[in-house]
């Protein structure tokens, strides 16, 4: 299944597609080719790819919060919103929801995240929930380059701010290199990815080199973004996570390896989540709450 799980899963989305209704594709690259897999434009913008595209009230909801959360509207119409198959659009499926209960049953949302992460977390409360962030301070006084989380979950273990920084993955393997960014794992011994692997005491000095493979380099990047967060004293302890189907067995082998190159008393600092696993504890603890489909919604879909 691992093989040939983008094959896989685009004939799961093309056939969720037909049971929503929707038969127009969309275009996307520089001769603007159709393909199935992409909404239509008229489609997007009524949330075709989102779980709210039943509810324009809760689909305008959506688009302000992002708003907000970014300072600048989000084009929803994008083609990386538009396509099914990738995963930029299933963080608003998800953490929207979970901001949303933030609100209105804070308890059940701390229990949530403990339960997820098999009581290695402690959730006091929740202070916040973003979609792409890069903390609050400049990227320069970060890691100085374009890494980003996916969501980020920031909350309270007593007096610890403590930090969640979300990678999502449905079908995507690796990304190329960047030009800088290569130079910086390759030729630049004293680079911030270097320096700071060796002072955050995380890493086994010999797995360097295996950070820097294609498979591993995004999550050692993340990983490096929430231990900068830490040393620039914006969080107190941090948490990396990997969300991604099970079925996609280049992530989870991705995820095996990169835990080998930390240390053994950091390896907890690191979390590997199914999307299964992700259901099955949003159904545990949100289930009997109302107006929860977009848990269903998750099931069915990925």
């Amino acid at each position: 299944m691992g093989a040939n799980w983008k094959e896989i899963a685009l004939e799961k989305q093309l056939e969720f597609k037909k049971k929503l209704g929707y038969t127009k594709s969309g275009v996307y690259g520089k001769k603007n080719q159709e393909y199935e897999n992409f909404f239509h434009v008229t489609d997007a913008k009524k949330g075709a790819n989102f779980y709210c595209y039943k509810d324009p009230k809760e689909w305008q909801a959506l688009r302000e919060w992002t708003k907000k959360d970014k300072g600048k509207r989000v084009n929803f119409e994008n083609s990386g919103l538009c396509n099914m198959i990738t995963s930029e659009h299933i963080p608003y499926n998800i953490f929207y929801p979970l901001e949303k209960l933030r609100i209105s049953h804070p308890e059940q949302l701390n229990t949530f995240l403990e339960l997820l992460f098999n009581n290695k977390i402690k959730v006091d409360s929740v202070s916040r929930i973003k979609i792409e962030f890069a903390g609050d301070i400049p990227s320069a006084q970060l890691l100085d380059d374009n890494t980003i989380f996916d969501a980020y979950i920031e909350y309270m273990d007593g007096e610890h701010k403590c930090g969640l920084g979300i990678e999502v993955k449905y079908t995507e393997k690796s990304y190329p290199y960047g030009k800088r960014e290569k130079d910086r794992m390759f030729n630049l011994e004293d680079s911030i990815y270097h320096t700071l692997s060796q002072r955050s005491n995380f890493y086994k000095n010999e797995t360097i080199p295996e950070l820097r493979v294609d498979q591993l380099k995004q999550l050692w990047k993340n990983h490096l973004l929430g231990l900068q967060m830490v040393d620039k004293k914006e969080l107190d302890i941090f948490h990396s996570v990997l969300l991604y189907p099970e079925a996609n067995q280049y992530q989870a082998e991705a995820s095996i390896q990169y835990s080998k190159c930390l240390k053994d008393n950091r390896q907890q600092f690191f979390n590997p989540i199914t999307f299964e696993k992700f259901i099955i504890a949003a159904e545990n603890v949100f289930g009997s709450l109302e107006d929860q489909s977009w848990i269903s919604y998750f099931k069915e879909r990925y």
